[in-house]
């Protein structure tokens, strides 16, 4: 499903009103204002569902907008935002850091926060919004990240800014089930770029990192069957000991999120139209379970029904 708006469709005196009532529905209730421009008010939107995200692309004339704690208590959304910058350049103001973006780079922030965007210039920008929890699988400390710019020339987050500008004309095709396995990766590939961007300038945050980086290889290798505490100590550089309490002290244990991530690819795959062919059984295996047993209890304890009633609700159940 794809919508557009665009404030030409307006009276002038009226496009501004319009805007804000556009972007408002499109993300959440946000407080605008107007900012100096040489040209008469001009902006479109054009958005798409890519399963477990949307995405959005925004071309406007200056302006800036708050979420503010009134709209927060008015309207709670537990949701999490990544502008894309394409062209021009945007501040995103939030938790007591601001990140300036010029084309290519991209920040995130969250709805359940304050949270300000200002752009001083007519701009250019994607904008990926999906719930909180598709992030917390990947990367469960997202809240130390907003507002930090992930630039376009880091060998990390480059390559990722490129993918998530290479969506867009695929979420505005036709081809659901491509369109679904390519926002998983995003949502992949985000996870990567948060964990490497956070600081190791101080224990504490040498500690958060360590985390991070071990969440992102258990969601790296997790269909590896034979994925243990040892090996992911070993490839993030730290004992299996800090391993064990590094997550504790996150509020769960290793194998715990690990089987977590490997129920949520198998629930995508059951989902999915593009494994109607699999059997559950193969589909349990291929993401690292041993034994459809295991796999049968664990994904009915998490998700309240078994992985064949999961499949026969089909695209009900799509996120």
């Amino acid at each position: 499903m794809s919508i557009s708006a665009n404030t030409d469709d307006v009276a002038p005196r009226e496009r501004f009103d319009f805007w804000h009532e556009v972007i408002c529905t499109a993300y959440v209730r946000l407080e605008t204002e107007t900012l100096p421009s040489e040209k008469p008010f001009h902006a479109e939107i054009a958005m798409a569902e890519m399963g477990p995200l949307t995405l959005s692309r925004v071309r406007s004339e200056p302006h800036a907008v708050q979420r503010s704690p009134a709209l927060i208590s008015a309207e709670p959304r537990d949701e999490v935002l990544v502008s894309v910058q394409l062209r021009g350049e945007a501040v995103v103001q939030q938790d007591d850091r601001q990140a300036t973006l010029r084309p290519g780079d991209f920040a995130m922030y969250d709805t359940t926060r304050p949270y300000n965007l200002v752009m001083r210039e007519q701009f250019d920008m994607l904008v990926l919004q999906f719930d909180r929890q598709f992030l917390t699988e990947r990367c469960p400390a997202p809240e130390h990240l907003t507002a930090i710019r992930m630039a376009n020339d880091s060998k990390v987050t480059a390559p990722v800014s490129s993918f998530l500008r290479s969506l867009e004309p695929i979420a505005l095709g036709e081809d659901n089930a491509v369109s679904r396995q390519l926002a998983t990766s995003a949502l992949d590939l985000l996870g990567v770029a948060l964990a490497d961007q956070f600081g190791s300038d101080n224990s504490r945050a040498k500690h958060t990192q360590h985390f991070l980086r071990a969440c992102t290889y258990i969601n790296a290798y997790a269909s590896d069957p034979d994925l243990t505490p040892t090996k992911i100590a070993s490839a993030v550089g730290i004992s299996v000991r800090y391993l064990h309490a590094i997550f504790k002290e996150h509020g769960m244990t290793v194998n715990r999120y690990l089987i977590k991530r490997r129920l949520a690819r198998c629930r995508d795959d059951l989902l999915s139209p593009n494994a109607t062919t699999r059997t559950i059984t193969e589909i349990a295996h291929m993401n690292g379970f041993k034994t459809s047993a295991h796999f049968s209890r664990c994904f009915s304890e998490v998700y309240g029904a078994t992985p064949t009633e999961i499949r026969q609700r089909g695209p009900r159940e799509r996120r």
